[in-house]
């Protein structure tokens, strides 16, 4: 009992001792910074380049501008995603992964009212619009766009790395 008395306060001094240690070195308990003062932890899954985040800002201000013959907005939602490495499917089992600007554009009211081969149009207007943006953009390696066109609901009806040269671009709206 005595043997465990004397372990109990020497085990006490000690941790009196630390704590005395630390306040005498001055140690304090970190401050949380301002918010918005520190960048962000992970950028994965955002732009960071502002070259690049001024274009896609130019993207979307574009797409909202998009309407049909009847002045309703083509698109409801445009997403321009970061730079994301898409594989490109080159010959028989030969696959290369390519950076691209990922743009998702969800169809708005106007496209109902839309005949196929508008649609087509708008679809190839988009994807040229979206090449041109990123033309004058200073990169080491060229980031060509990737188009997807969806309905509200999530529908696919077009993802596009390049045109086809039949000029059917849109699956799936018929």
């Amino acid at each position: 009992m005595n043997m465990m008395n004397h372990s109990r306060r020497w085990r006490a001094a000690l941790a009196l001792l630390a704590a005395a240690g630390l306040g005498a070195t001055g140690c304090k308990p970190p401050r949380a910074a301002p918010a918005g003062t520190l960048p962000p932890a992970y950028t994965s899954n955002q732009i960071t380049d502002p070259a690049l985040l001024e274009i896609a800002e130019g993207i979307k201000s574009w797409g909202a501008r998009q309407v049909s013959a009847d002045k309703k907005p083509l698109y409801g939602k445009i997403e321009v995603l970061p730079p994301t490495p898409i594989v490109q499917p080159y010959g028989v089992g030969v696959f290369q992964a390519e950076p691209r600007l990922p743009v998702i554009l969800t169809t708005g009211e106007g496209w109902a009212g839309m005949s196929p081969a508008e649609r087509e149009t708008a679809v190839a207007q988009a994807f040229h619009h979206l090449q041109e943006a990123l033309k004058d953009l200073r990169h080491a390696t060229p980031l060509p766009p990737t188009l997807t066109v969806q309905t509200p609901r999530g529908m696919n009806l077009a993802w596009i790395n390049r045109l086809e040269d039949n000029g059917r671009n849109v699956h799936g709206d018929d």
